[in-house]
C-alpha cells in the first residue's frame, strides 16, 4: 500500500500544494510525505469527528480509520504441485553390434554393482575383424614400414635437389638466389611490421623494420640486375645451340613453360619430402599437424580407426552395467537375435527422488534447497519430507501447458525399507518461508517507504503514529514483522469512506 493511501480526499488538495512548494524541495519528497500524511490524518481524523458529532448535519460523507491488531502467529509462504516417484539414475542398455545373445546373467529385480556382466552375445565374428583390423596397424607401423619412410625421405630430398639445380640452370643460379632473397625479405617485412602495429613506440622494431625494407630494396635490385645478365650473357653462354643445316648458331632459351614445369617440380618434391616426414613423425610416436597432408599418413590414420571401431564392436558383444542399481527390466531370453536397441534396464534406487511439476506461476517460489511436505496418494496419512535439488531452466511443457518441473530428494526415509513402486504419484509442498510464533499484521496495514524500508501507523492515544518496521516474509494476506512491533499493538489497515 502506497502512503498516500491513507489521505483523506478532503486534505488531498492541501497536500499537493505542499509537494509543489520550495520547502517540499528543500527537504525531500520523502520526508515530507510522512510529515504530510501525519498531519492530514489529524486533520482528516478532527474532521470525521466533526462530523460524527455534528448534531446540525442530517447526512454527510465521513473517512473512519480502520485498526487491527498486531498478533502472534504461524505463517507457511508454500507452492503446491503434483510429483512422480522416480529413479534420479536409470539407464537403457543394448549391444554396440547384433548377434545371437548366448547368456543372461541378470534377471528383474535383481541388485548389481558396476562393472558386472549381464549379458553377451556371439562375439566369433567380431573377433575376426577386430584381428584383421589389428594385423593391419602392425603392418603399418611394422620396423620395415618405420625404414621404408626413413628411405622415402632419403628419396624425397634428392629429389629436391634435383629439381631445384634444374630451374636454377634454366633461370641461372644468381637469378634463383636472388627470387629466394626477395621472397625472404618480403616475410621478414610483414613479420617486422606486425610486430610494429602491436608495439608501434618500440624503437628497436621501428629499426628493425627499416633495415628489412632497406635489404628488401637491395635484394630487388640485385635480382632485376640478374635477369638483365641473364637475357645478355647468360643465355648466350648456356644456351646456343648450332644447327647443322644451315650452319648457324642460335640460342634456343627455355620457354615460360619449361620454367614453370621447373618450378612446379620444385614445389611437388618439397611437398612430398614433407609427407614422407609428417608420416615418419606418425610412425615414431611424434607431434603431427592437424592439417598434415600424405596418403601414407591417411592410410595410417584410417587403420588406426578401424582398429578403435573393431574394440568398440567386441567390447559390444557383452553388455556391462555402468552403475550400481536394481534391474528393472530385460528383454530378451537366450539364443535370440538382437540389434542395437535397448534389452536391459538398470535403475539406482538407493535413493529417493520425485519429479515435481507446479504452475508457472510458482517460478519465483521454488529454489534449488528449499524444503517440502509429499503425502504419497497411497500413504494419505503420512507426511515426508524432502528437499529441491534441481530446477529446470526453463518452462517445461506437460501436457499442453507451461509449468515449473523440479527434482526432489526424499531426505526422513529409510533407503533399504522405503517400499513404494516407481511411478507412485504425491501431492507436493515447496516451502519457500516459515515463520514461527512470529509478529503477524495485515498487508494492507504495511506502506512501502522507498529505499527497503517499510512503516505502519501505530494508534497512540487515540492517534495515529508513524512507526517504522522491518518485515520477513508475508504471503497474500499476511506479513511477518520482525522488528517495531509487539503483540498487541493497535495499527491502522488504510480508511474506509461511508456515505
Amino acid at each position: 500500500m502506497k502512503l498516500n493511501a491513507l489521505v483523506p480526499k478532503k486534505v488531498r488538495p492541501f497536500l499537493g500544494k505542499i509537494e509543489s512548494s520550495r520547502m517540499f524541495s528543500r527537504f525531500g519528497k520523502k520526508t515530507w510525505w510522512i510529515i504530510a500524511i501525519f498531519a492530514a490524518l489529524m486533520i482528516g481524523g478532527g474532521i470525521t469527528y466533526y462530523q460524527m458529532n455534528s448534531t446540525d448535519t442530517q447526512t454527510a460523507t465521513a473517512d473512519t480509520l480502520q485498526t487491527t491488531t498486531a498478533r502472534k502467529g504461524d505463517l507457511v509462504i508454500y507452492a503446491s504441485g503434483t510429483g512422480t516417484l522416480v529413479a534420479v539414475d536409470e539407464v537403457d542398455l543394448g549391444f554396440k553390434t547384433s548377434g545371437q545373445v548366448k547368456e543372461i546373467n541378470a534377471a528383474v529385480g535383481d541388485l548389481v554393482s558396476a562393472g558386472d556382466v549381464l549379458a553377451v552375445i556371439d562375439d566369433s565374428s567380431t573377433q575376426v575383424k577386430y584381428t584383421q583390423a589389428k594385423r593391419a596397424l602392425l603392418e603399418l607401423t611394422s620396423p620395415s614400414a618405420v625404414a621404408a619412410a626413413q628411405e622415402a625421405i632419403a628419396a624425397a630430398q634428392t629429389d629436391i635437389i634435383l629439381a631445384k639445380n634444374q630451374l636454377a640452370y634454366l633461370i641461372s643460379p644468381a637469378v634463383y638466389h636472388w627470387e629466394i632473397e626477395v621472397e625472404t625479405s618480403k616475410q621478414a617485412v610483414e613479420a617486422a611490421k606486425v610486430a610494429l602495429e602491436n608495439s608501434p613506440n618500440d624503437k628497436d622494431l621501428q629499426e628493425k623494420l627499416t633495415k628489412a625494407e632497406a635489404y628488401l630494396d637491395f635484394a630487388e635490385d640485385k635480382l632485376k640486375g640478374n635477369w638483365y645478365y641473364y637475357d645478355h650473357e647468360y643465355l648466350a653462354d648456356n644456351f646456343t645451340s648450332y644447327d647443322k643445316e644451315t650452319g648457324k648458331k642460335y640460342i634456343s632459351e627455355p620457354t615460360d613453360a619449361d620454367i614453370a614445369e621447373s618450378r612446379a617440380g620444385v614445389a611437388q618434391a618439397e611437398a612430398a619430402l614433407k609427407e614422407a616426414e609428417y608420416l615418419y613423425t606418425a610412425l615414431t610416436g611424434g607431434e603431427v599437424p592437424e592439417d598434415a597432408t600424405g596418403s601414407g599418413l591417411t592410410e595410417l590414420e584410417q587403420a588406426k580407426l578401424n582398429l578403435k571401431e573393431a574394440e568398440v564392436n567386441l567390447a559390444g558383444t557383452t553388455l556391462v552395467s555402468p552403475i550400481n542399481g536394481t534391474v528393472m527390466s530385460v528383454d530378451m531370453s537366450a539364443g535370440d537375435t538382437v540389434g542395437t536397441s535397448a534389452v536391459i534396464t538398470v535403475a539406482d534406487l538407493s535413493q529417493q527422488y520425485l519429479e515435481v511439476f507446479l504452475d508457472a506461476s510458482d517460478w519465483a517460489s521454488v529454489k534449488a534447497g528449499y524444503p517440502t511436505e509429499v503425502i504419497f496418494d497411497i500413504l494419505p496419512d503420512s507426511t515426508f519430507t524432502g528437499t529441491v535439488t534441481q530446477i529446470d531452466p526453463g518452462l517445461y511443457t506437460e501436457s499442453g501447458s507451461s509449468v515449473v518441473r523440479a527434482i526432489v530428494q526424499l531426505t526422513d526415509v529409510d533407503d533399504a525399507t522405503f517400499n513404494l513402486p516407481l511411478g507412485t504419484s504425491a501431492a507436493v509442498d515447496v516451502i519457500g518461508g516459515k515463520a514461527t510464533d512470529a509478529i503477524l499484521v495485515p498487508v494492507e496495514a504495511l506502506h512501502d517507504a522507498g529505499d527497503g524500508q517499510y512503516a505502519v501507523f501505530v494508534m497512540t492515544n487515540g492517534e495515529p503514529r508513524l512507526q517504522m518496521v522491518q518485515i520477513g516474509i508475508k504471503d497474500l494476506s499476511s506479513v511477518e514483522i520482525t522488528s517495531g512491533l509487539k503483540q498487541g499493538d493497535v495499527i491502522t489497515t488504510g480508511i474506509a469512506e461511508t456515505q
